[in-house]
């Protein structure tokens, strides 16, 4: 046996010197670990001969890399930066594509905040809208027709598409425009709200369900992309394959960071009252 200290949490782990070097060579098991701490673990300097006498000529180390823990919890989630370039994580994942697939959640976040978290409803954020219609998603205004009966009414006509009616009711209902729009046939009715108190904390917090849902969609992506960083295990090097995930996840991270400025930025401006 002989012991390794924990340089930056003072703690003795044991290890027993297995016939086979390579694992002695790896790091500390996972479960002897505690997430989020940050060590470098070095040999104890007094059994440090022992060890050099039984294996002459080889040289141990071993290096335990997670992230720290924060003293306090305002600390907490606050992570090292992973250092891996993009050339080297081409060698296991489209770099380019990855990068491109968060950007345009974010862009696609952006979009929506613009189009359906406005205090007064315009009929243009309608008529953009994604409805569902035989397995394809169209905008509402290629299914139906909108027009506004009066400043505080739209009528979305969709006598063309009636098989698209209940696509179109959905569609509103789930853009976070606070519009709950009522059908008669194959006419659906759309009362605009007033611009009252209850009507911009309704909107702040479509603002809060459309960022989660940003977020969910980068968490997808990012564990889609890991998947397939996982599948060159054994071809490239471990680090090389442990580094990227972690830099996925760091890409990913700073995505939905992001998303929650973007969101914050969109719930101040819809809670401002004019003074």
């Amino acid at each position: 046996m002989f012991w390794l200290r924990s340089a930056t949490v003072s703690r003795m782990y044991s290890f027993q010197v297995s016939s086979y070097l390579s694992r002695m060579l790896g790091c500390l098991p996972a479960s002897s670990l505690s997430q989020g701490e940050n060590r470098q673990l070095s040999v104890l300097s007094k059994h440090e001969p022992n060890i050099t006498r039984a294996f002459p000529g080889i040289t141990f180390q071993c290096q335990v890399r997670s992230y720290a823990k924060g003293k306090d919890k305002k600390g907490k989630g606050k992570q090292s930066k992973v250092h891996v370039s993009d050339e080297e994580m081409t060698e296991v994942v489209n770099v380019s594509q990855l990068r491109e697939q968060f950007a345009n959640i974010i862009e696609k976040l952006k979009e929506e905040y613009i189009k359906n978290l406005t205090l007064r409803t315009a009929v243009g954020g309608i008529e953009t809208l994604p409805v569902e219609l035989e397995g394809d998603k169209y905008p509402l205004n290629e299914v139906a027709q909108v027009s506004r009966k009066s400043p505080q009414m739209l009528i979305i006509n969709a006598a063309s598409f009636p098989q698209a009616t209940v696509g179109i009711i959905k569609a509103i209902r789930e853009s976070g425009m606070n519009l709950n729009p009522q059908q008669e046939g194959t006419t659906i009715y759309v009362p605009v709200p007033k611009v009252t108190k209850e009507h911009r904390e309704n909107l702040a917090k479509s603002a809060k369900t459309l960022c989660n849902r940003c977020k969910d969609q980068l968490r997808e992506r990012q564990n889609n992309f890991i998947r397939k960083v996982r599948t060159k295990e054994g071809q490239v090097s471990e680090d090389l394959v442990y580094n990227v995930q972690l830099k996925i996840r760091e890409i990913a991270d700073d995505h939905m960071q992001e998303a929650e400025k973007l969101m914050a930025a969109k719930q101040k401006e819809l809670l401002k009252t004019s003074s």
